[in-house]
């Protein structure tokens, strides 16, 4: 449980677990070093002081997915591992109705912000 008795960011461990299950339900989609960069991701933004003062109350679950994808293509060492959590963020932009050129604008510029950031 997150602060003040609240689900961590947003949900409950259960929740997170069932949507990467459901998600991810083909192995070959990520590699393991993808997928445990991307979870990390999650708690480096849900436990980041900055970004949560940033963010304050305006954080979804699309936005922490995006966010949890550019933090774990911080993270991973691999070129290919990188590549596919950044399209991974670049996916879930999409998803929510963005514009697939506006999309590519919105995931370089967070990415590009969150490692100055971090």
């Amino acid at each position: 449980m997150g602060r003040g008795g609240r689900p961590f960011c947003g949900h409950t461990t259960g929740q997170r677990v069932s949507k990467v299950l459901e998600r991810d339900a083909d192995p070959e989609d990520f590699s393991l070093e993808a997928i445990i960069a991307h979870e990390r991701g999650h708690q480096v933004v849900c436990r980041n002081e900055a970004l949560q003062s940033m963010l304050a109350d305006r954080i979804t679950l699309t936005i922490e997915e995006i966010l949890a994808s550019l933090v774990g293509s911080l993270i991973v060492e691999s070129e290919s591992d990188r590549e596919a959590v950044m399209l991974k963020a670049l996916d879930d932009a999409a998803g929510c109705g963005v514009e697939l050129s506006d999309a590519i604008d919105l995931v370089s510029e967070l990415r590009s912000f969150l490692e100055k950031t971090l």
